[in-house]
């Protein structure tokens, strides 16, 4: 059986950059892959971290493991998931992802199309 799962979150951007500069590089490595974090904004930072947060939501992952996914940019700018291959996603049938930082917040959305795991 086919379902959709959805899930959104939303950042307070100044919010986030206090935790990052209390937590310094080790808050950067527990939460992000080097290719998201370097040379990223704040904002951008903010706006990844509502997007993993979104994903977990929606997908149901493992609270804290937030190295099981990779945000990625096309090269045209639209954002994609990427699982670690420690994950397996066989239950994902698709999964989409929006993200948008203005006015102080960062926002996304994840919809993903998922069977049951009883399905596998």
């Amino acid at each position: 059986m086919l379902r959709v799962r959805t899930g959104i979150d939303l950042v307070v951007i100044e919010q986030f950059a206090g935790s990052l500069q209390r937590g310094g590089e080790a808050f950067l490595r527990r939460l992000f892959h080097p290719p998201e974090a370097g040379g990223a904004s704040t904002e951008r930072l903010a706006a990844i971290f509502a997007a993993k947060e979104a994903a977990f939501k929606a997908l149901e992952l493992p609270a804290g493991k937030w190295l099981l996914l990779e945000i990625r940019h096309t090269a045209a700018g639209r954002p994609w998931i990427r699982f670690d291959s420690g994950y397996d996603g066989a239950h994902i049938v698709s999964c989409d992802l929006s993200i948008t930082h203005a006015g102080g917040y960062a926002v996304a959305s994840v919809v993903a199309l998922m069977t049951d795991a009883a399905d596998h």
